[in-house]
């Protein structure tokens, strides 16, 4: 079968772009792919008016990977086993505690949300959909699950030395008082952090209530890390 030129000159920009986490100019791609500058600058105009790709700096005009390219390869791993081993039990979580539970997978660098369930009257409406990509890590408690648990980064590790012993990180969003999220992460056969369970709501003012919902939000990370295989001990 013949291939199409078109196609495989799109894959083949997205493919370098995807490599350049700093971006690349149109005159780096051009060269680097030695196309003709007029054929990349089309193929780019269009992918950015697509979502696909953005200026990581408007002023130098650098590309990087957009939104939707990361919304379309988390198709994948929305429905790999870490979101299916969980779906039933986040449903019914979000539904009995009228909630907005996240499922989030790293890849590389960056937080990728690949799943979202939200309760029908539930009184926060949490502003990342599936296919939100958090770039830096600290600033998100789901972020920093993955930093303190999976990479074990030291110094996140000295200044959330509870939430490390404790096995699960409780953080206010941007500073609110008024909006906690709590993230769990779930385990691999590999004893590998390979996703973080994530609820964001209201700061519910009954403790009863709140340490419910975080052991309820816990055994469901520690039956998905079950189902996937792992066989460690949690904290």
């Amino acid at each position: 079968m013949k291939e199409n030129r078109s196609v495989v000159r799109v894959l083949d920009i997205l493919e370098l772009i995807a490599k350049h986490d700093e971006g690349l100019t149109l005159g780096q791609i051009y060269r680097m792919l030695d196309i003709p500058k007029a054929t990349a600058y089309d193929v780019l105009r269009t992918l950015y008016k697509l979502d696909a790709i953005y200026y990581r700096d408007p002023n130098l005009k650098n590309y990087v990977i957009g939104s939707k390219m990361f919304a379309i390869g988390s198709v994948y791993t929305k429905n790999s086993n870490f979101i299916e081993a969980g779906a039933f039990e986040l449903k019914d979580f979000a539904s009995d505690y009228n909630t907005t539970v996240f499922g989030t997978k790293k890849i590389e660098d960056k937080v990728v949300f690949v799943a979202k369930y939200q309760g029908q009257q539930a009184q926060y409406n949490a502003p990342q959909q599936i296919g939100t990509i958090i770039y830096d890590l600290e600033s998100d408690a789901s972020g920093l699950a993955y930093l303190l648990f999976d990479d074990k980064n030291k110094e996140v590790i000295a200044k959330h030395k509870e939430a490390y012993k404790k096995g699960y990180l409780e953080l206010h969003s941007n500073g609110s008082l008024n909006v906690l999220s709590v993230a769990v992460p779930v385990y691999n056969f590999e004893n590998r952090v390979c996703g973080v369970l994530m609820t964001t709501d209201i700061e519910e003012q009954n403790e009863e209530v709140h340490e419910e919902k975080v052991s309820k939000l816990i055994r469901i990370a520690q039956n998905t890390s079950r189902k996937l295989g792992y066989i460690g001990d949690f904290k």
